[in-house]
């Protein structure tokens, strides 16, 4: 293999797929404007419900009740990233930090636009069960497109989100699925696109 070659899988990593034009999403800043802005319009439209804010108060209500419970694990959390990241080699520096930070962000409006959100607006027009499964093909949809991933982890993005439909479903805790959704997409993609060498 080439060294030109080599670069380009490198940019290419292990989820996105070759694209049409060559360019690969190989920047934070490309992933912040595609994705990130995208689910966050998506979560800002679907939050204009006062149905959907009204939700969003009901189940918040234990993470309102006991903020320092789930402040510690957060903590928790960034601790084990830390560890695996000293573990793998991986400087831990200001952009590390930022993308940790944009995992958690983008968690939090994931989980509001399309498990909690979206869902009830379509719960309007169609079954509860039919309009979960509305809600997380188009999140696993945004991601083939957004972030162009390959059709198999789109595959495993929409099982996800039906097994955080589940999770909120059982214990009506947005903020435990919020946190729980942190920490499987890190390790999902623990490194900002600029650093990935796999």
């Amino acid at each position: 293999m080439s060294k030109i070659e080599t670069q380009e899988k490198t940019r290419e990593g292990r989820l996105q797929r070759t694209p049409k034009d060559g360019q690969y999403i190989s920047s934070f800043r490309q992933v912040l404007l595609r994705h990130g802005m995208t689910m966050t319009a998506m979560a800002f439209i679907c939050m204009l419900s006062l149905q959907s804010t009204a939700s969003l108060s009901s189940n918040s209500i234990d993470f309102l009740s006991k903020p320092h419970i789930y402040a510690i694990a957060s903590g928790f959390i960034i601790l084990v990233f830390v560890i695996y990241l000293f573990l793998r080699k991986r400087a831990v520096n200001l952009s590390q930090a930022l993308w940790i930070g944009y995992l958690f962000s983008i968690s939090v409006v994931e989980e509001v636009a399309f498990r909690l959100a979206m869902p009830l607006l379509l719960a309007g027009i169609a079954s509860n069960l039919f309009a979960i499964l509305i809600s997380n093909l188009l999140f696993a949809g945004l991601h083939y497109f957004t972030l162009r991933w390959k059709l198999i982890p789109c595959l495993f993005t929409f099982l996800g989100g039906l097994g955080f439909a589940r999770l909120l479903d059982n214990t009506d805790n947005l903020v435990l699925v919020i946190l729980v959704h942190w920490f499987v997409t890190f390790f999902n993609t623990p490194v900002p696109p600029d650093s990935r060498t796999n």
